[in-house]
C-alpha cells in the first residue's frame, strides 16, 4: 500500500512537470515604446514661447511659464530670412524656475536607445556659452545647420538631445523640421517657426 501511493505521487509528480514545461507562459512582454511625434507646433505670436512637457505630452500654457510644470521652451520665428538662430532652452538654471537637465549628443534618433556613457545632464545657462542647445547655426556642433546655398535652416539628423524632466524622467529628443508641413525642399521663402519633433522615453 506504502508502495502504491509513493507510485502514484510520483507519477502526479512527473504529469505536472510534463503540463508544466509543455504549457506557454502566461507572462506577457510590454510593448515597447514607440516615440511620440509632434507637426506644425507653432508658438503664438504675442507670448513669443511655446512650453511643453515630455512627461504630459502637451503644450503647458504660457500662464504656467514660471513653473516646474514644462520641460523645453521653442521661440517662435520669424519668416523669411529675418531668424538667425534658434533659441531652444530647458526648464532650469536662469532659464526657468524648474530642475529639467539635459545634454546633446551625437546619435541618430534610432540609434540612441540609453543615455550614451560619459554624458552628463547639467541644467541650462541663458549664456550663450553655457547653453545646452547651441544658439548658433553654422559650425559642427550645433543642432540647427544653416543651408548657405538655400538659405534654410535645418535641425542635424545627427544630434539629439536628452532630457531629464523634473519629475527624473530620461527621454531622447530631436527636431525634425521648424517649416510649415514638414516641407522636403524649404526656400528662402518658405513659412518657418512650426516645430515638428520626436522623442521617447529611456530606460
Amino acid at each position: 500500500m506504502i508502495f502504491s501511493r509513493t507510485s502514484s505521487l510520483l507519477a502526479l509528480v512527473a504529469i505536472c512537470a510534463v503540463l508544466l514545461t509543455g504549457c506557454p507562459s502566461t507572462q506577457t512582454t510590454p510593448p515597447e515604446t514607440v516615440a511620440t511625434v509632434r507637426s506644425n507646433m507653432q508658438p503664438d505670436s504675442t507670448i513669443g514661447w511655446m512650453y511643453y512637457s515630455l512627461d504630459a505630452d502637451s503644450v503647458i500654457p504660457a500662464s504656467q511659464a514660471n513653473s516646474a510644470n514644462w520641460d523645453i521652451r521653442m521661440p517662435y520665428l520669424l519668416c523669411c530670412g529675418q531668424t538667425k538662430q534658434v533659441d531652444v532652452m530647458l526648464n532650469s538654471g536662469t532659464a526657468g524656475p524648474g530642475n529639467t537637465k539635459g545634454a546633446m549628443v551625437s546619435s541618430r534618433f534610432e540609434n540612441l536607445t540609453a543615455v550614451p556613457e560619459g554624458t552628463t545632464l547639467v541644467t541650462d545657462d541663458s549664456l550663450a556659452s553655457n547653453r545646452i542647445v547651441p544658439v548658433a547655426v553654422i559650425g559642427s556642433n550645433v543642432m540647427f545647420v544653416y543651408d548657405m546655398s538655400s538659405h534654410t535652416i535645418r535641425p542635424s539628423p545627427d544630434k539629439c538631445l536628452i532630457v531629464q524632466t523634473n519629475s527624473g524622467n530620461k527621454y531622447k529628443f530631436q527636431f525634425t523640421s521648424i517649416y510649415q508641413d514638414n516641407n522636403p525642399t524649404p526656400t528662402f521663402m518658405t513659412p518657418l517657426g512650426y516645430y515638428h519633433f520626436r522623442y521617447q522615453k529611456l530606460p
